[in-house]
This record gives C-alpha cells, structure tokens and sequence, in this order.
C-alpha cells in the first residue's frame, strides 16, 4: 500500500500496478517520464507532466519551479494527489546536488498543500513516489 502523503520511495515499483493502486483509491496521477538525470530535464518532466500556475519556461529558479506547482497543483480538482517519479535514482546518481534540491522542492509541495491555512481549507495530500 502506498502512504497518501509525503515522498515515498519504492525501488521495485511497478508503475502500471501502482498507478492503477493510486486511481483506484482516488487519487489524480501525475506521471514523470523516465530518464531524467538532471536539472534541466527535471524541469523538462515537470512543465509536460504536471499543471503549472503560473507557467514556467526556463530551467533556472527551483523557487520559480516551487512557486509554479503549488499554484498548479492548487487548483487540481482532487484533494488525493499522486506524482509517480520512474527511475528517480538515476538523477541522484547522475546530479546528487540537483537531485536534494528537487527532493526539497517536492517536499515542501507536499507539506504546503496540506496546509489549511496556507490552502485557505483546499487541503490536497499530494503523495510523490520515487521509483
């Protein structure tokens, strides 16, 4: 069973179980492509894959990046949100430094939608799973 908040990460992950898991319990599925090693597609991943308020066109503020899926995400019409990474391991041995941060930024996603207060009551559990 897969947590319904936080990262989460699972190194035998089978995205078609998984996915097929998260939906089943109500959750809005975001899928990361596979492949990503660094910032740049990590960037890439994020604007093709997940909502983003307001966009973003360039690969050089993570606070930006931040800024840009909490809106996105904000405005989901779930409260259960799963973000699926594949092969989240091979940036973090390809680019350890930008891997933590992009950890951080996910985090924080996480833990600020959860915020009443921060939400203004439109609490979302956003669940990100490292595969």
């Amino acid at each position: 069973m897969i947590q319904k908040q936080g990262l989460c990460q699972i190194g035998d992950f089978d995205v078609e179980t998984g996915v097929r898991e998260l939906v089943n319990r109500g959750d809005r599925v975001f899928l990361l492509p596979s492949g990503i090693k660094d910032k740049r597609a990590f960037f890439e991943g994020i604007r093709k894959s997940l909502p983003l308020d307001p966009p973003i066109v360039s690969d050089r503020s993570w606070d930006a990046l931040s800024d840009s899926l909490s809106g996105g995400l904000y405005d989901v019409d779930a409260s259960s949100i799963a973000i699926i990474w594949p092969g989240s391991a091979e940036m973090a041995k390809a680019q350890l430094e930008d891997f933590e941060i992009a950890m951080s930024v996910l985090s924080d996603l996480t833990e600020s939608l959860a915020d009443a207060k921060f939400t203004v009551g439109n609490v979302k559990q956003v669940v990100v799973v490292l595969a």
